[in-house]
C-alpha cells in the first residue's frame, strides 16, 4: 500500500504540471510590452527601421536638481503580422560618446542609459542609420 501512495504522489504532480503550463496564445500576437515609463521611455515603434522613427524625438528629460536622469529605449518594432518570427534588431549608438552603445535589442528588449549633464545628445541605430534621434536633458 504504501508503495502506490509514492507512485501517487509523482503521478499526481506531473498531471498538475501538465495542466498548468503557460501557454502564450498565437504566436501572431506580439509578447507584453515591458512596463512602460512615459518619462523616461524612447519607443522604437513598428516600422521605425524604415520610417527613421524614434518615438518621442526629441526626447526632452530634466534632472530636476537630481544627479542624473535615466533614459530607456524599448523596442517595439516588428515587420509582418506575425511579432515572434519578424521582430526587427536594433543597435543604440551615442554620436558624441556620451554613453556605451546598447547591445542588440530585440522584440521587446529595452536598454537604459543615465546622463547626468545637460545639454543635446545625438545618436542613432547603427543597424538602420535613417534611424536619428536627440536627447534634450534641461537642469
Amino acid at each position: 500500500m504504501l508503495a502506490l501512495r509514492l507512485l501517487a504522489v509523482p503521478a499526481a504532480l506531473s498531471l498538475f504540471a501538465a495542466c498548468s503550463s503557460d501557454s502564450t496564445g498565437s504566436s501572431n500576437s506580439a509578447p507584453p510590452p515591458p512596463t512602460s515609463n512615459p518619462t523616461s521611455d524612447i519607443n522604437i515603434p513598428a516600422g521605425a527601421s524604415t520610417s527613421g522613427q524614434f518615438s518621442p524625438n526629441p526626447k526632452t528629460v530634466a534632472l530636476n536638481g537630481g544627479a542624473s536622469v535615466s533614459i530607456r529605449w524599448v523596442n517595439r518594432d516588428y515587420s509582418g503580422t506575425d511579432y515572434n518570427a519578424t521582430s526587427v534588431v536594433h543597435h543604440i549608438v551615442s554620436d558624441n560618446g556620451a554613453f556605451s552603445p546598447s547591445p542588440n535589442l530585440g522584440g521587446n528588449a529595452t536598454y537604459t542609459i543615465s546622463l547626468s549633464a545637460t545639454g543635446d545628445f545625438p545618436y542613432h541605430c547603427s543597424i538602420h542609420p535613417i534611424m536619428q534621434g536627440t536627447i534634450h536633458v534641461n537642469p
